[in-house]
């Protein structure tokens, strides 16, 4: 709950819990943020957001509004264990007035830290259930602050400014922008906090080892690494949260994809997600002998794809794949997809 304080320009209410967490004075001259209200994982139960329902009966909602918001966090209780930042918007116009809910699994039981990081297929087969020790705490409270810059980042534009967005760029598109910002807040408040920076070096290599699983719109390593390589405590310390949302917007601006980066990306990592579901799923195990028979397969953008295998290899090793009998999974797309050294040369040669 310490930390919750910091976040001097919201209030924050515990649904499902007693009392309310009031923040700091917002500072002179500054706008506060639109109420936060912060859920558990529990009883996802209709009368356990009667605080919700009431704040919105407040701001004079319709009926249908409050009813749809209701509905929609009693789903997303259900269904979403790691937490959702879900933005309730006063009219399709407004920047003001908007609130926004966030849900995390702080209070529960939850323990499977892996799974909040990749999915059962990436573990099982490309990882075979090894992992790093990773702290189930520490990587929650990461979620909780990458789910309260959503907030911080969705309330600050209307509906229809996000549609203009949305039509301009596309859905996918739209969602690494926030993506990026969310896990940049995440990570600075976390080194700001005093945490340890290998767990974000955890995440990001999660990050990128899930674009075999078709995952694209959460590539933020290089939004990571530029964390890693200019932030420390000391120099964090001296930045209010609001300063730390400002720099979590400004970091994003120079390391966030380009549409067309992001493009290359995301058809990679569809056409690699394919490749190791079609190695689960065939009857040979793919053992040496197999290997030796898979020849270079020349993909559309063979000099992407070749350093983008080289960034999942370099993923996979500092997780501990390299140790895995079923790395097998991954390294028949090295031999499929990566390019082969004198292929490599003779392109440079060509290009000068």
């Amino acid at each position: 709950m310490k930390r919750f304080r910091e976040y001097i320009s919201f209030v924050a209410l515990l649904l499902g819990a007693s009392g309310v967490l009031a923040a700091e004075t917002p500072l002179a001259g500054q706008d506060a943020y639109s109420p936060i209200f912060l859920l558990y994982s529990g009883d996802p139960t209709p009368a356990r957001l009667q605080g919700l329902r009431q704040f919105l009966q407040s701001t004079n909602a319709s009926k249908e509004l409050i009813k749809d918001t209701v509905d929609t966090v009693v789903y997303k209780l259900k269904h979403f264990k790691a937490g959702f930042a879900y933005p309730v918007y006063a009219s399709e116009t407004a920047t003001t007035g908007n609130t926004c809910v966030v849900a995390d699994s702080h209070l529960s039981e939850f323990k499977d830290v892996v799974s909040l990081l990749t999915s059962v297929r990436i573990h099982q087969s490309v990882l075979a259930r090894r992992t790093p020790t990773i702290s189930v705490q520490a990587v929650l409270e990461n979620v909780l602050n990458h789910e309260i810059f959503h907030c911080y980042d969705l309330m600050q534009v209307s509906q229809t400014e996000i549609g203009m967005q949305v039509i301009k760029y596309g859905s996918a598109y739209f969602s690494h922008h926030g993506e990026v910002g969310a896990d940049v807040f995440a990570a600075l408040v976390h080194v700001r906090g005093g945490g340890d920076k290998q767990l974000l070096r955890q995440i990001r290599d999660f990050r990128t080892l899930n674009l075999l699983n078709g995952d694209a719109a959460h590539y933020t390593a290089r939004a990571l690494d530029h964390v890693l390589w200019n932030y420390d405590q000391r120099r964090l310390k001296q930045l209010n949260m609001r300063q730390i949302v400002e720099l979590a917007h400004t970091i994003r601006d120079l390391t966030v994809l380009t549409p067309d980066e992001f493009g290359l990306y995301q058809h990679a990592s569809l056409q690699l997600s394919s490749e190791v579901a079609m190695l689960e799923n065939t009857e040979i195990y793919p053992n040496a002998e197999w290997l030796e028979k898979l020849v270079y397969t020349p993909p559309p953008d063979p000099g992407f794809l070749s350093q983008l295998m080289l960034q999942v290899r370099a993923a996979l090793h500092n997780l501990g794949g390299d140790i895995s009998p079923a790395n097998t999974h991954f390294y028949p797309l090295m031999k499929k997809f990566y390019l082969p050294t004198q292929f490599r040369i003779i392109k440079a040669d060509n290009t000068q």
